[in-house]
C-alpha cells in the first residue's frame, strides 16, 4: 500500500445497496503522522463523525514502531518495539487516546498494523534497539546474499517471514496490541514478500531444509514461501479470536491472484478458507476501466467471496482521474458481484476536489 507522506486520509466504505453512501460499514484510515498528537486525533475523529463514519483504521505500527505503549498491562506477549519517531511528546500514547475520543463519538478502532516491512527509507531515523540493529540477521537478501536495501520504490527493509523467530516476534507484537487495547479489529499490511526475488536468508534456508527433509514438506521453494506467508495468517488469526473473539481480522494484498501468488508469495485464494480472518482488502488502483474489467474477470469473478474488499483509487497527481471514473469501476465491481468496496483515500478525494457524495453515490 502506497501513500504520499503528507496530511492524508484513507477511506473505505463497505457497500451495501445500491449507494455507496447508504452503506452499512463506513470506515476511515488515518497514516501514523495523522494520529501522533492529540490535536490531530481529534481532527481525524471529528472528520470521521462529520461525514458519519463509524470506524477509523489507525497505523499504530509503521516500521517496526509502535504508537502506542508495547507490554502496557499484560505482559503475557514480549514487545521490545520502540516508540515511533512520529511521537515528539513523552508519554503519549496514540492509541489510548484515539480509543477514547472515538468511544466519545461512538466510532470503532482498528489498529492497523504492518507486517514484514520493518523500517522507512532511511534508516538512520531509527534507534539502536529497533529490530533492523538488534537482529540484522532476520533481514531479508538475494539470491547471492546480499542483504536488502530500502531503495525498493520507498517500501522499505522487510524481514524474512520464512524464519521461524520473525514469525514469532512479529506475532507477539500483534497479539501485545490485542491483548492490551480493547480495538474492534486487526487490519496486517505488507504481509507479503518484498518480491520474488527474495528472500535466501540462510536461517529461512535452513528452515525449509529441515521441513524438506523431516516433515516431507514439497522441496519447491516458492511453494514453501506461500506456506510461510498462509502459515503465519491462519496461526495468527485463531491467537487472536482466541483471545478476543469479537476482534476482526484482515489482511491486505496485491489483487492479481497469479502475482500475489508467484511474486509476492500471497496465496489469498487459500486464505478465503481461513475461518478467523475476516476480510482481504485487494488493491486495485488501475485508472483504466478496461484494465479494472479485465483483473475483474480474470482473477475475481469465479471466486467471489463476501470476505473481499476491492480498494479503488481514488487521487491523481495530474487531477485528470475524474469522479465518474471512480464511479464506473464502482459499478463494474457491483456488476461483477462484490458488494464491499474501499476507497483509497480520502486525502485523494479532498486533494482533486472530488465532491464525496457525488462520487461515492452510484445509481
Amino acid at each position: 500500500m502506497k501513500y504520499s507522506k503528507f496530511f492524508i486520509f484513507l477511506i473505505v466504505i463497505i457497500v451495501s445497496g445500491t449507494a455507496l453512501l447508504q452503506s452499512d460499514t463506513r470506515s476511515l484510515w488515518a497514516t501514523a503522522w495523522d494520529i501522533n498528537t492529540p490535536q490531530k486525533i481529534v481532527k481525524v475523529v471529528k472528520t470521521a463523525a462529520e461525514y458519519s463514519f463509524d470506524a477509523i483504521f489507525a497505523e499504530i505500527r509503521y516500521r517496526g514502531d509502535a504508537l502506542y505503549k508495547p507490554n502496557r498491562y499484560d505482559r503475557t506477549f514480549p514487545n521490545p518495539e520502540p516508540i515511533s519517531y512520529f511521537i515528539t511528546t513523552d508519554g503519549f500514547d496514540p492509541l489510548a487516546f484515539l480509543l477514547q475520543t472515538a468511544q466519545n463519538f461512538n466510532i470503532k478502532v482498528y489498529a492497523w498494523m504492518t507486517t514484514f516491512v520493518v523500517t522507512p527509507l532511511y534508516t538512520y531515523k531509527l534507534p539502536k534497539d529497533h529490530v533492523y540493529f538488534t537482529h540484522p540477521e532476520w533481514i531479508c537478501r538475494t539470491s547471492g546474499d546480499e542483504p536488502m536495501v530500502s531503495h525498493n520504490g520507498g517500501e522499505g527493509i522487510y524481514i524474512d517471514p520464512g524464519i521461524p523467530e520473525v514469525q514469532r516476534y512479529t506475532q507477539d507484537v500483534i497479539l501485545d496490541v490485542v491483548a492490551n487495547y480493547e480495538i474492534d479489529g486487526i487490519i496486517l499490511d505488507y504481509i507479503r514478500y518484498p518480491g520474488d526475488e527474495y528472500s535466501y536468508n540462510s536461517l529461512a534456508l535452513e528452515h525449509f531444509i529441515e521441513d524438506v527433509t523431516e516433515k516431507n514438506y514439497s522441496n519447491n521453494y516458492t511453494e514453501w514461501k506461500q506456506r510461510a506467508i498462509s502459515d503465519f495468517i491462519c496461526e495468527t488469526g485463531a491467537k487472536i479470536k482466541f483471545l478476543k473473539p469479537e476482534v476482526d481480522f484482515a489482511v491486505t494484498a496485491k489483487p492479481d491472484n497469479h502475482e500475489a501468488k508467484y511474486r509476492y508469495y500471497q496465496d489469498w485464494e487459500e486464505w478465503l478458507q481461513f475461518k478467523d480472518l475476516d476480510h482481504i482488502h485487494l488493491m486495485m488502483y488501475t485508472k483504466s476501466d478496461a484494465s479494472f474489467k479485465e483483473m475483474l474477470g480474470k482473477n475475481l469473478e469465479k471466486i467471489n467471496s463476501p470476505k473481499i474488499v476491492i480498494s479503488l483509487r481514488a487521487w491523481d497527481e495530474q487531477k485528470r482521474y475524474t469522479s465518474e471514473e471512480i464511479q464506473s469501476k464502482i459499478r463494474l465491481a457491483k456488476g461483477a458481484g462484490f458488494d464491499n468496496i474501499s476507497i483509497f483515500h480520502f486525502g485523494g478525494l479532498v486533494a482533486n476536489g472530488y465532491q464525496l457524495a457525488d462520487t461515492l453515490t452510484v445509481k
